[in-house]
């Protein structure tokens, strides 16, 4: 049978408490470092068990004023509920390893913790570009985030499309970006859409490089300048299409694009404990996201 813990050794725990959760945050690069989430999303912290963001439509011209100030009205379009999800998972860290001081063992156990947690996050934020095409991911209108008939709007028949079958070349590039900046609200007027980001998996990323960042127009021996330099290239690896890009306004995404933190990743050890065998530690965390609208990207999904 083996000994209890003394005071001291319940001392030391709580110390390998601290020091397992300062290994556990620092894997949390998709929330604090450069990822999907903080490059395209609009994150928030959330206090409701669910955020709801309501549509609103768009407004007319600004009428040459003649004394009298005009109020514009606004149509409601569609709702999308945020319902905040729990995530959790622990490690174990055995009796015999506490007292042969094994802390790069168990230290070992909480880095990957924290790398799974940072993997899952990043997975999720990727997941509504993964399924942009699927109709069981659809949002608040009933398509999917790209597709040829998103409606106006709840009481505007009328349809327009931000999906493509293009192969990523620098013609198709151009076409997109043109395609983009006709976009229309609800009344039927041009938005102030203005891509400027381009995403594409990893089989994609030197494609894109020699589309973007050539000085002149890429695979030609001409002098042309290249119009479509500038372009952010944001490369995931969670994008399961080897094929499948999209062109992006950031700016918008950030309006369209949501992550609402209910809890953010937090690390504590589990009341389930057993002192004198095996300690427990978990992870938790706790949240949502989606998109408002579709008006921020244009996919294509090429076969």
């Amino acid at each position: 049978m083996g000994t209890p813990m003394n005071q001291t050794q319940l001392s030391a725990l709580t110390n390998l408490g601290v020091a397992l959760n300062a290994v556990f945050v620092q894997q949390l690069q998709a929330v604090a470092g450069d990822s999907l989430l903080n490059t395209l999303y609009n994150v928030q912290e959330s206090n409701r068990a669910v955020e709801r963001r309501q549509g609103v439509g768009g407004m007319g011209d600004v009428p040459k004023f003649t004394g009298a100030i005009e109020y514009d009205s606004f149509e409601p379009l569609y709702r999308t509920d945020y319902t905040h999800i729990e995530y959790a998972k622990g490690i174990a860290v055995e009796r015999k390893l506490i007292d042969d001081d094994e802390y790069g063992v168990i230290s070992g156990r909480a880095q990957k913790l924290g790398l799974t947690f940072d993997r899952t996050i990043e997975k999720h934020a990727v997941s509504v570009f993964a399924n942009a095409f699927a109709s069981t991911s659809a949002g608040a209108d009933g398509v999917a985030l790209c597709a040829t008939n998103h409606p106006y709007s709840p009481t505007n028949a009328g349809t327009q499309g931000n999906k493509g079958t293009s192969a990523l070349t620098e013609s198709s590039l151009t076409a997109t970006r043109q395609l983009m900046l006709k976009f229309k609200d609800d009344r039927g007027e041009v938005m102030n859409t203005a891509p400027d980001t381009l995403l594409v998996p990893v089989e994609l990323e030197e494609a894109a490089r020699v589309i973007v960042e050539s000085g002149q127009r890429s695979g030609t021996a001409n002098n042309d300048a290249n119009t479509n330099r500038g372009y952010r290239i944001v490369v995931s690896r969670y994008l399961t299409d080897a094929n499948d890009w999209f062109l992006i306004d950031s700016r918008m995404a950030k309006m369209y694009l949501n992550w609402f933190w209910r809890v953010q990743p937090e690390f504590a050890e589990d009341p389930s404990s057993d002192y004198n065998l095996v300690m427990k530690y978990r992870g938790y965390m706790r949240y949502s996201f989606g998109f408002d609208a579709w008006q921020f990207i244009y996919g294509h999904s090429v076969t």
